[in-house]
């Protein structure tokens, strides 16, 4: 019997981190991915802008929501919404779904 070692989606995190579920749709179904309690647990950056949206990964501001990959985090006590860019999102996990994201850039995070 082959076993898989799953680690986190989202970052390097290693196989037996404990981690939860991060859903998002697909094409025709919803897609799950392991996510470790760092990555779940991002802090969402507050934009000015009324219809400005930032990335919970970076911090990235684009003018509609339509350009990130919104996450419906599930990990213990844990619950809620996770929005990425395709910058955040290693391996393009779902990034299929969002809209272009240069065009959609509106700032980067300070550094």
């Amino acid at each position: 019997m082959q076993q898989t070692l799953v680690g986190c989606a989202f970052c390097d995190a290693p196989p037996g981190t404990e981690t939860g579920e991060a859903h998002t749709w697909g094409q025709d179904e919803r897609v799950t991915h392991p996510i470790c309690v760092d990555c779940a647990i991002q802090a969402e950056p507050d934009p000015e802008e009324r219809d400005h949206v930032a990335c919970d990964g970076c911090g990235l501001v684009v003018d509609t929501l339509a350009a990130l990959t919104r996450f419906r985090v599930e990990l213990g006590h844990l619950e809620g919404p996770l929005q990425l860019c395709a910058r955040c999102s290693p391996g393009g996990i779902a990034t299929y779904w969002t809209r272009d994201l240069e065009e959609h850039l509106v700032a980067a995070p300070a550094e």
